[in-house]
């Protein structure tokens, strides 16, 4: 697989700096003025309103023989898709040469979930610290997220309810053959990893390459992979996972309120790939370090472990004192209550069991990468849940003076301050440069299509 034409480093040469992340306000406006700069090479394209009423905007650039798919905050607190997408419209618009090797018509959709979007705004305007982030947190529940609730039907499954963001991405898929399509999902901690279907050999290399050309380690992970940094994207194909299930005659399946963007483009074209470059908003400099320590990673796992299990019982001891005297209804309320009915109920996920470990894996020394991936990682993300559960409280002094809701959201309050100050205490915590991510991200889509293209029948 060789781009011919294309020399990514000049493509991708003059990145800017930047400094923030576009808010949603700054993506409608930047879209509707690259659209007018770029007549005849740039086509805009409403797709629909959101649940509140917002527009959900795509750019089309290219005349060419495929069609490829890419949108932004396919989760609501991972912003890195109005840079990245807003950016590559231009280039893709400026490069006649580098459009017609492609030969795709590409459909950017900056923001697919921009009331989402708006409720992590005090983070993307910065500063860009697992603090901010935490405080200024919200995650779309599952259930309502875009790319999850795509309408499925076979055997026991018949879901057909999709929300008006996912209707947007269907009057696309409906009336468009795509051939390639990615989501530009951003994890917490770490370099980068990049999410496949299926095992695609030939794409590894580019892969790899993508991430060392803007200084990003490959995302060091214990759960098997395809190749060093390639994982198979198992929740690609929920709703087939489910139908395993049930097949098999297992009752105590968790339910899903639709199938995956992957699964609904593969009922339209059976030959679509998708690849999703993940990469992170920070990392400890010792993530570069693959040297051995004495401490087996098991202990990495049981350290992670423990504070996954305490988290969740001291946020679900705060939640069920707190329920009582919650008048108000706002959407952190919503998003906490999705994260403590699993941790009330205890049912299990069968549709897509949990990974676990083998005893090699704990057994074996931990490299730094390693340890510090696992260990830090766990703090991070816990200190978004307990941002999250804070808000919850927030919103609901502004409406209802409450002491008793105050002191509870002081607990929480404190909670995450400790988190935070471990966090700084043990790790040396990096921001990723925003410019390197979108660079990463960006050689790895035009590669990818590269690939999806020649799998073609």
């Amino acid at each position: 697989m060789v781009l011919a034409v294309i020399n990514l480093i000049d493509f991708l040469g003059d990145i800017p700096e930047w400094k923030r992340y576009h808010t949603v306000d700054e993506i409608h406006e930047k879209i509707d003025n690259i659209a007018k700069e770029y007549p005849g090479k740039i086509k805009y394209i409403d797709l629909g309103k959101s649940t509140k009423g917002e527009s959900i905007e795509c750019l089309k650039v290219g005349d060419g023989k495929y069609n490829a798919l890419i949108h932004g905050f396919p989760n609501s607190e991972e912003p890195i898709g109005g840079n990245l997408l807003l950016y590559l419209a231009r280039r893709l618009a400026e490069e006649k040469d580098i459009r017609e090797e492609l030969d795709y018509n590409w459909y950017l959709i900056g923001c697919s979930d921009p009331d989402g979007a708006r409720l992590n705004e005090g983070f993307q305007l910065g500063p860009h610290t697992p603090l901010n982030f935490s405080r200024n947190y919200y995650r779309t529940p599952t259930r309502l997220t875009p790319e999850w609730c795509f309408p499925f039907r076979f055997g026991p499954l018949d879901l057909n309810n999709p929300v008006p963001e996912t209707r947007a991405l269907m009057k696309l898929m409906d009336q468009i053959e795509f051939h390639f399509i990615s989501s530009l999902h951003m994890m917490k901690w770490g370099g980068i990893t990049y999410q496949v279907p299926h095992s695609c050999p030939e794409l590894y290399a580019p892969l790899w390459n993508s991430a060392r050309k803007f200084n990003i380690f490959l995302r060091k992970r214990p759960a098997p992979t395809v190749a060093p940094g390639v994982s198979k994207a198992y929740y690609l194909t929920v709703a087939r996972g489910y139908l395993r299930q049930w097949a098999s005659g297992n009752e105590n399946i968790e339910p899903i309120n639709g199938c995956y963007i992957y699964e609904y483009g593969q009922m339209l074209n059976p030959h679509l790939f998708m690849m999703i470059p993940e990469c992170c908003l920070w990392y400890d400099p010792r993530m570069w370090d693959d040297t051995p320590t004495n401490k087996p990673l098991g202990d990495s796992l049981q350290y992670a472990y423990n504070v996954t299990t305490k988290t969740e019982s001291f946020m679900l001891g705060i939640w069920e004192r707190a329920l009582p005297n919650l008048k108000s209804n706002n959407p952190f309320k919503v998003m906490i209550a999705e994260m403590m009915k699993p941790l009330q109920i205890r049912y299990t996920n069968v549709s897509n069991p949990p990974l676990s470990f083998n005893e090699n894996v704990h057994t074996r020394n931990a490299t730094v990468a390693e340890k510090i991936a696992v260990e830090g990682r766990e703090l991070s993300f816990r200190m978004t849940h307990l941002g999250g559960l804070k808000r919850v409280f927030d919103k609901e002094l502004k409406h209802n003076s409450n002491s008793k809701i105050e002191k509870l959201r002081d607990e929480v309050q404190d909670k995450l301050i400790e988190y935070d100050r471990r966090l700084h205490a043990d790790y040396d915590v990096t921001i990723n440069p925003i410019r390197n991510n979108v660079g990463a991200c960006i050689s790895a889509i035009l590669n990818s299509a590269i690939y999806a293209k020649n799998r073609q029948p």
